[in-house]
């Protein structure tokens, strides 16, 4: 995992995390590429990956894309559910992420 370097303004942040701890309160979210890496453009999306250990429910997925979609965001919000992802993009993630939410499981 690297350094946190965001490319965010403060107030979309603001947004991303209020419906971060309403659809997925108890786990950890991390971004990735080009707002993770300090390359985004005015427009670039989002793109945030939910640390989870089993799929997340289908219902919990919509209600992510239907919280971004429907928010004052000016660019997209792209959500992958990390026990749904392959052994490569496991390793990026590891590798080339920025923690942006933590869990608020214990241990």
């Amino acid at each position: 995992m690297k350094e946190a370097v965001l490319d965010i303004d403060p107030r979309h942040l603001d947004i991303v995390l209020d419906i971060l701890h309403r659809c997925v309160p108890r786990y950890e979210v991390r971004a990735f590429g080009s707002r993770a890496t300090g390359r985004a453009r005015p427009y670039s999306d989002l793109d945030l990956v939910i640390m989870t250990e089993e799929p997340l429910p289908f219902a919990v997925m919509g209600e992510l894309r239907e919280g971004f979609t429907e928010s004052a965001l000016p660019w997209r919000v792209d959500v992958v559910d990390f026990a749904t992802t392959n052994v490569a993009f496991r390793k990026f993630i590891e590798r080339d992420s920025v923690v942006i939410k933590a869990s608020s499981l214990a241990g």
